[in-house]
């Protein structure tokens, strides 16, 4: 058996595993069973009273095998409505489209029947209605406690398919077995074997609807059924086990049955291995369904119909007749769907008033509340061709719109592509995810970010260097302005500090099905959307969020439900019920719904408070912008490069929205970020939808305390620091006094710090704002004053004393061989010398050359060699007069010898740029051992910039395609200085 079919065939056995109480039922089903078979085997009615005993008690229970001939009579329309059941979407027309013609056995091709023996019961023709070894094996694996297994043969499951009732057919009970069997049995005898493969194949359900091979045949292929080749019938005869595995729904998957089909019949010898590999590598024109059926809200009827055969099973769809009540909101995806529309047409450049009527022909009011386009792009064509949106019930995790495109039926658009179910790049949609796993490890909406330039480390040679959309930096930002703001560079850092893995993580329990590609595929550009997913996942999971952490929906079957994501899906369905009106399935029943605590309510309601949060949001956005509507309402949009994905997902405490912007075949927009694309149409939408609820704010869980911080650092306040008022988790709120703003003393004539020499009446205190290193040179270009490094010193030749050195400077840099000059005439002079020591107050002094015995006034009093030195030293005279008395001078000089050492960043040698990407950024990485003076940056041998402080970046902005090589010269305090190597990029034309 080939591993495609075993891990089917394991997906089908764990299914029935799941239900409870089957392996109890298969252990008594044993005796029951077969005691049956050896009674029909052997002719030993008489005799067996117990055995007799069971037929005749389930014999008069069950229909009379006759009413089998009814299957050509008896189909039944399935049909869905919306929730007010007012309004029919979808309904299963005649399965073969109006021209409803039984088709006769002789009339199927051979390879069909061939193959659907082949797969499904290999001894058809011989058996009595039943797979006796078969039913052994499968019986004796369950009573052993081996996995449970099936044994039906092709006439049990036109049994079960037909005249067992609907409501018993997915029960694995000892009941309905033997039922089963004993039908069975009955019609083998009554019946040919033509005549029941006949039944079989034309009511069998093939998935999308479609009853029988002829409906198969039309739906997948647009040809009857007799024109099938081997290639198109074992594609069919796959289809029965698992519906959805069709070539429509799931090609990939499909084509892997076909594969299983194939070995079967290759297997059995009824086709050569030629013919196996001629068959498989046939194409196949598979036709679009939506001809078949009468549509309204086509994705969504879709969505509808797949998500009830999972619920319900395919069995129980295939009888018909069902009455379905979806979530649909009829009404709002009529409105929601033409302002898409609407604003579409406006993106391309007509009439910036167009207003396209419904789809049912109706006003589209929705319309009225789209933002105006802005005067700048009245006109222009965007390139923008399509939209999708999801709309839930936020509180029950019902689907009231999903509407998969702008057109079901435009092909150039690829409309019948479900885009709300397509996984794409969201863009900093995806961002509240990092904040959210930030909160989760204590950081705060206070705590300080820094959006300067930064280069991240990354496994790969290159670093990491992330952009802002507006191409600039804003400095030191608090999460919550970051994430209100959708600065990429503080995403990005939060996530460094976080995790990528717990990042994921947070991702998969909120919601998100995909991401599932490991951890190394993933790297610091998850944050801002590297990592794809679907339109409906990213929708559902903010509905967590408006639910303060709760998800709500349908549970997901234990085998399909994987390790560390959701364990709900959002429902389509409210209730399915017979045309009698017997409830089957219905939406809110306590086996039917669930409500998971997936986060705390207090780090929702931080993400919300945030994302709704107009004010911070106001430095990127302006006062007033399509995300603000007329309640309080958060929200969170996504620009992915070259702009071909918009995003606008946001909610109330009612409803959750998710709109995408775009183009189904990635080709990019023109110059459309999401606040003009995506979230106009989620405003209009969000006004229209809440017309008649009343105004909902989320409740503050008690946990949440305010607390005054200071308004930069999110630090408590110092006497120094602005302040504002920022909410936490009690137990997160700063204990440390901010240190971002710093007094100091300063001499005011000389703008230098004071120190106890300066006279006091030039001493003043100056506060700063002082920044970690890494934004040193955003401070730079912000031209934001930093405190001075250099202390005061007010000593010359003319005022200094008798004994003083005056050259070089106190706390000045110096290198090689020094000359010291000064003063040494201190008046009954007999001699001086000339020390120097280590550090601040040195604990040995070294004699500089001998005593000296003459005086000096403003001369040299000697030579230093500190060529072999580096760091702070002192320097000391001493001047002994004739009485002994002496008389001594100190102060202090950095000796710095060492070159700065230049490391390049980027670019790398041989990178390769285009002429789009605007500039290149030049980045080394300088360190040296005392202080660096400057950086000079060259392009071909011209200076195009010098940097005076850390860390040294610099854009060169691309002039055209070409050859240009980078140079980097660094200069210390003292002078020192290196020079790069030098660097050769290339700019190709775009």
């Amino acid at each position: 058996m080939s591993t495609t079919r075993r891990i089917i065939q394991r997906r089908r056995e764990k299914r029935i595993k799941a239900r409870s109480g089957a392996r109890l039922a298969f252990r008594w089903l044993t005796i029951v069973v077969l005691a049956l078979v050896g009674l029909n085997l052997l002719g030993m009615l008489t005799g067996v009273g117990t055995v007799v005993s069971i037929y005749s008690f389930y014999a008069q229970q069950l229909p009379e095998p006759g009413e089998i001939t009814r299957v050509e009579e008896d189909f039944q329309t399935t049909k869905f409505y919306d929730r007010t059941g007012e309004h029919l979407i979808y309904e299963v027309i005649d399965p073969l489209g109006g021209d409803r013609t039984w088709v006769a056995i002789d009339t199927i091709p051979q390879s069909l029947v061939n193959a659907t023996i082949a797969l499904e019961d290999q001894t058809f023709y011989e058996n009595p209605g039943y797979d006796f070894w078969g039913i052994v094996r499968a019986l004796w694996n369950n009573f052993t406690g081996g996995e449970v297994q099936g044994g039906s043969s092709i006439t049990q499951q036109l049994v079960k398919n037909v005249l067992i009732e609907p409501e018993e057919r997915t029960q694995l009970t000892v009941d309905r077995k033997t039922k089963e069997l004993i039908l069975a049995i009955r019609i083998s005898n009554e019946y040919s074997k033509d005549q029941i493969l006949e039944w079989y194949l034309n009511s069998n359900y093939y998935g999308n609807l479609a009853y029988g091979v002829e409906a198969a045949a039309q739906l997948y292929f647009d040809k009857p059924v007799t024109e099938l080749t081997l290639a198109e019938a074992t594609m069919l005869a796959a289809i029965p086990q698992s519906p959805a595995l069709n070539p429509i729904d799931n090609f990939e998957q499909a084509k892997q049955r076909q594969r299983v089909v194939l070995d079967e019949m290759l297997e059995q010898g009824y086709i050569t291995p030629e013919q196996a590999e001629a068959a498989f590598a046939a194409p196949l024109n598979i036709r679009r369904p939506d001809e078949r059926f009468n549509l309204v809200a086509p994705h969504f009827s879709i969505a509808a119909r797949q998500q009830l055969e999972r619920i319900v099973g395919a069995d129980v769809l295939a009888r018909g007749g069902l009455v379905v009540y979806t979530t649909l909101d009829y009404d709002l995806y009529l409105q929601a769907e033409c302002a898409a529309r609407s604003h579409v047409a406006r993106l391309s450049g007509t009439d910036p008033n167009t207003v396209v009527p419904t789809s049912a022909g109706t006003a589209c009011a929705a319309a009225a509340y789209l933002p105006p386009i802005p005067p700048e792009d009245v006109g222009v064509n965007h390139n923008v061709s399509n939209a999708a949106m999801v709309i839930l019930n936020a509180p029950t995790g019902e689907v009231l719109t999903m509407m998969g495109s702008l057109d079901y039926y435009n092909e150039a658009i690829d409309g019948n592509f479900n885009v709300a179910f397509a996984e794409r790049q969201p863009g900093s949609a995806f961002k509240p995810y990092t904040y959210l796993t930030a909160f989760k490890q204590g950081y705060t909406p206070a705590t300080m970010t820094l959006d300067v330039r930064t280069a991240f480390d990354v496994e790969s040679n290159n670093p990491y260097v992330p952009e802002n959309i507006d191409r600039e930096f804003h400095g030191p930002q608090s999460i919550r302005s970051a994430l209100a703001n959708s600065y990429n560079v503080p995403a990005v850092q939060v996530l460094d500090w976080v995790g990528i893995e717990n990042v994921i993580r947070t991702a998969h329990q909120m919601g998100i099905n995909t991401l599932d590609r490991g951890l190394d595929y993933y790297g610091l550009a998850l944050t801002l959307g590297g990592g794809e997913v679907t339109l409906t996942d990213l929708t559902y999971s903010y509905s967590v969020f408006a639910n303060m952490g709760q998800m709500r929906g349908v549970p997901i079957p234990p085998d399909l439900r994987r390790e560390g994501f959701r364990g709900t899906d959002p429902t389509l369905l409210l209730r399915v019920e017979t045309q009698e009106g017997t409830i089957l399935w219905e939406y809110g029943n306590v086996s039917n719904f669930r409500s998971n605590a997936v986060i705390q309510p207090e780090l929702a309601y931080l993400i919300n408070d945030i994302l709704s949060d107009n004010t911070a949001r106001q430095e990127s956005v302006g006062l007033q912008s399509p995300l603000q509507i007329s309640r309080p309402a958060a929200v969170k949009t996504g620009t992915t490069n070259d702009f071909r994905d918009n995003w606008s997902v946001g909610y109330t405490p009612q409803l959750t929205a998710g709109v995408w912007v775009g183009n189904t075949d990635n080709t990019p927009m023109t110059n459309l970020p999401a606040l003009d694309g995506a979230a106009p149409i989620w405003h209009a939408v969000m006004e229209y939808a809440h017309l008649d609820k009343p105004v909902q704010t989320w409740e503050q869980p008690p946990n949440i305390v305010e607390q005054e911080v200071c308004q930069t650092s999110g630090l408590l306040p110092s006497q120094y620091c602005p302040t504002r008022t920022e909410i936490f988790i009690t137990g997160t709120e700063p204990n440390e006094i901010d240190n971002v703003y710093q007094p100091f003393l300063i001499n005011r004539e000389t703008d230098l710090l004071a120190t106890v020499y300066t006279p006091p009446e030039l001493v003043e205190e100056r506060v700063y704002m002082v920044l970690p290193a890494q934004a040193a040179d955003w401070v730079r270009n912000a031209g934001i004053p930093q405190p001075p490094t250099e202390y005061d010193v007010i000593t010359s030749p003319d005022t200094a004393g008798p004994v003083a050195i005056t050259q070089p400077a106190a706390f000045s840099y110096v290198k090689g061989v020094v000359t010291v000059r000064g003063n040494a005439n201190l008046a009954g002079f007999r001699s001086y010398s000339l020390y120097y020591g280590e550090g601040l107050n040195p604990q040995e002094w070294i004699q500089i050359g001998e005593e000296n015995f003459n005086g000096v006034f403003d001369g040299d009093l000697g030579i230093w060699d500190a060529r072999r030195l580096n760091g702070l030293y002192s320097l000391r005279l001493l001047v002994v007069r004739s009485d002994s008395y002496v008389q001594e001078f100190i102060m202090q000089v950095t000796v710095d010898n060492q070159p700065p050492t230049i490391d390049m960043v980027t670019p790398q040698q041989d990178q390769t740029y285009r002429v789009s990407d605007e500039f290149v950024t030049i980045q080394p990485l300088i360190a040296d051992n005392i202080s660096m003076d400057r950086v000079e940056f060259y392009v071909d041998g011209q200076l195009i910039a010098t940097s005076t402080i850390a860390p040294f970046n610099e854009r060169w902005i691309i002039t055209g395609p070409g050859t240009y090589i980078v140079e980097i010269r660094a200069y210390d305090r003292v002078g020192n200085s290196t020079v790069s190597e030098r660097i050769r990029i290339e700019v190709l034309p775009d």
